[in-house]
């Protein structure tokens, strides 16, 4: 069904403030919820809220705790959360790290104590339209094996790099074959996953998303995949002070306290002496979008390009029937 983009932010804030949440923090949440959907970016969206909800119920997030830097040396610095909703943690990091790019000409600032942050991109696109260069990672639960391994112990690790450009660049994507939102956005909505994604728990390939949810994802590209997501683990999770590998909890099963780490970059191009890096940028991407394009391609695109532009003018999104109805339910103190 589509919802009045105003609505669905109201009725999220709602479900957030029902069950403890402030009213910043609950508006601030619902709309990095809502802007996932506006983009299209579903496994992002008003999808994640029951978990949120539940990881509120469980006593895993502090409606009133401290987000304070714990720990600081001239562009970089460590912020405690306070274990305070993820969205309005990251916001907080992605501001401390342009203030930081300010002074210092780049702002390096890692997140512990949080919880699920929802679309990494978001905040990659707030930097981006504020000047900087933005790049942002996070490590997840455990979902996939390394390279030539069998265990799930590595996580989905998105990453985001936004450029302040136009057209806009803000890549989003995660070092799996497919996102785990994802998974579970098919599973919810019945779709089957493309082949060669995801194993089932026997370490078989299967297309049914309630079965890759309880065996593993497999790492885009085979060993490049695997590698990125084993840096991310360590930068997002160990150099932050967060966990990695097995012990990080919390991202997807929010009953349980979330333990993983994020890193947010904020570069200032003036600093690098590249005071004409927007303009420059700018004209190579138009470059790359106006060449020609192959058979059966109408158009060459930007990562996040299209989703941007969705994001900038959606007044409704989409929302399934059932999905909504749960999320009225939770706003009514269900």
């Amino acid at each position: 069904m589509e919802v009045d983009r105003e609505r669905a932010v109201a009725v999220a804030a709602d479900a957030f403030r029902a069950h403890g949440i402030t009213d910043a923090d609950a508006t601030q949440t619902a709309e990095v919820l809502v802007s996932a959907d506006a983009r299209g970016k579903h496994s992002h969206g008003l999808l994640r809220l029951p978990r949120f909800v539940r990881g509120i119920e469980h006593g895993n997030v502090d409606p009133e705790g401290d987000i304070e830097v714990v720990d600081e040396r001239g562009g970089a610095a460590t912020i405690s959360g306070g274990s305070r909703l993820g969205p309005v943690v990251a916001s907080a990091a992605a501001g401390e790290a342009m203030d930081r790019a300010d002074e210092f000409g780049v702002g390096a600032v890692g997140v512990h104590d949080s919880n699920h942050l929802g679309m990494l991109g978001y905040y990659t696109d707030q930097l981006r339209r504020e000047g900087y260069v933005g790049v942002g990672i996070t490590n997840t639960e455990p979902a996939m094996p390394p390279y030539g391994g069998v265990d799930p112990v590595l996580g989905t690790n998105p990453i985001a790099v936004g450029l302040p450009t136009d057209p806009p660049f803000n890549l989003d994507m995660s070092t799996s074959a497919i996102a785990r939102g994802d998974v579970l956005h098919r599973k919810e909505t019945g779709e089957e996953l493309p082949e060669g994604v995801a194993l089932d728990a026997d370490g078989q390939p299967t297309t049914d998303p309630e079965a890759a949810l309880e065996g593993t994802i497999l790492p885009f590209g085979g060993a490049k995949g695997s590698g990125l997501a084993i840096a991310v683990e360590v930068l997002a999770g160990g150099l932050v002070g967060a966990a990695m590998g097995a012990d990080v909890t919390g991202t997807y099963h929010t009953e349980d306290p979330c333990t993983k780490g994020d890193l947010f970059l904020a570069l200032d191009p003036d600093a690098l002496g590249a005071a004409d890096f927007s303009e420059r940028a700018s004209a190579f991407l138009r470059g790359l979008t106006d060449g020609p394009t192959a058979a059966h391609v109408d158009e060459v695109r930007l990562p996040g390009q299209r989703s941007v532009e969705r994001d900038r003018t959606a007044t409704a999104v989409e929302v399934e029937d059932d999905l909504w109805a749960e999320v009225r339910t939770l706003a009514d103190g269900g």
